[in-house]
C-alpha cells in the first residue's frame, strides 16, 4: 500500500472519530498511523495491513472499552451540568434535615435537598436548580423579577 492510501484512511478515521466520539475512529487511526510507518519502513503491503489490523483488534479489545468509562462520565458531568440554573417543580417536600425531597426537571425526577440548611420547601413550589451532585439536586427558591 502506498503512503496516500495510510493517510487517507488516518484523515477518514480521524473525521469519523470527531463527528462522534465513540473511540472507534481514533484505534483506526492509530492503526492506519502504524500501517504508515510499516510503509514508510519499506515493509510489504501484507505485513503493512496485517500490523495494521493488529494494533486496531488490540486498541478495540484492551483500550476502547477503558476509554469508553471516561467518555461516558465526561457526557454525564456536562448533562448535569446543562441541568444547573434550570427550573424544577418540588414533587416531595424538601427538608434536609429529614433528608427528604424529590424535584421534577424536564420530566424526570431528581433527589433534591435545598441549598439553605434549615430550609423547607412544599410540594407544588417552582426553584431553581443550583448545582448537580450525582444524582442529588441542590435547589434554592425560585427568583422573581426585582429580587
Amino acid at each position: 500500500m502506498t503512503v496516500k492510501i495510510w493517510l487517507i484512511i488516518l484523515i477518514v478515521c480521524l473525521v469519523a472519530e470527531f463527528i462522534r466520539i465513540e473511540l472507534i475512529g481514533a484505534c483506526g487511526a492509530v492503526g492506519a498511523l502504524t500501517g504508515l510507518i510499516c510503509c514508510a519502513a519499506g515493509l510489504a503491503a501484507p505485513i503493512q495491513i496485517f500490523a495494521a489490523a493488529a494494533v486496531v483488534a488490540f486498541l478495540l479489545v484492551v483500550v476502547r472499552p477503558v476509554g469508553m468509562k471516561y467518555v461516558m462520565m465526561a457526557r454525564r458531568e456536562k448533562e448535569l451540568m446543562e441541568l444547573e440554573g434550570c427550573d424544577a417543580v418540588v414533587t416531595c417536600r424538601i427538608d434536609n434535615s429529614e433528608g427528604l425531597g424529590v424535584v421534577r426537571i424536564g420530566g424526570r425526577n431528581w433527589k433534591a435537598r435545598s441549598n439553605r440548611p434549615n430550609a423547607v420547601i412544599d410540594e407544588g413550589e417552582v426553584v431553581t436548580v443550583v448545582m448537580m451532585r450525582g444524582n442529588t439536586a441542590y435547589v434554592d427558591y425560585k427568583r422573581t423579577k426585582g429580587n
